[in-house]
């Protein structure tokens, strides 16, 4: 009786050692579906490209340019600051000074350049005609366009607004 015991107790044994364990664990499917769902929020976003992100952020910088050069004239009563504006580029002119020309001389912080993207800037005041440039007076406000109800900067469907008495902002 004993042999036959043991007889069955090795044949189960060795029938469990041949099953083959084939697939993967829980574990291991949960550890590679969280890979996968970081690879999909933070990298293919990189690699496919993002317009509104983009466009966002073109947008963004143009406040800040804009913003920046306000504040100068308010500061500085005696300059002339001004924002020039192309289709693919806002800065500064040369010298700070509103009659040369558009410089791309200054710092990032500075210069907004959509030439390496799909987008341009595209500029109306409140008669809907373009402008190319932005001069403030010494309370803010521009003094080159007519503003009364809003001026635009449109990058693809984002824009920033230019009011007359100098609010700017996003819209």
């Amino acid at each position: 009786m004993r042999a036959r015991v043991n007889a069955l107790l090795s044949q189960s044994t060795a029938a469990s050692n041949n099953v083959k364990k084939t697939g993967f664990t829980l574990v291991e499917l949960i550890i590679t579906i969280l890979v996968i769902g970081v690879l999909a929020v933070t990298a293919a976003p990189r690699f496919l490209g993002n317009d509104t992100e983009e466009a966002i952020a073109l947008r963004d910088r143009t406040l800040q340019v804009v913003r920046n050069m306000q504040f100068r004239a308010m500061q500085n009563v005696q300059d002339t600051s001004c924002v020039k504006i192309t289709a693919t580029i806002i800065a500064p002119p040369a010298g700070h000074d509103c009659a040369n020309a558009l410089s791309t001389a200054f710092d990032a912080d500075q210069v907004v350049d959509a030439s390496s993207t799909d987008f341009a800037f595209q500029t109306a005041d409140e008669n809907g005609d373009s402008f190319s440039q932005i001069q403030f007076d010494g309370f803010g406000r521009p003094r080159n366009i007519a503003c009364s109800t809003n001026c635009r900067i449109q990058i693809s469907t984002f824009a920033m607004c230019l009011q007359s008495e100098g609010a700017v902002y996003a819209c």
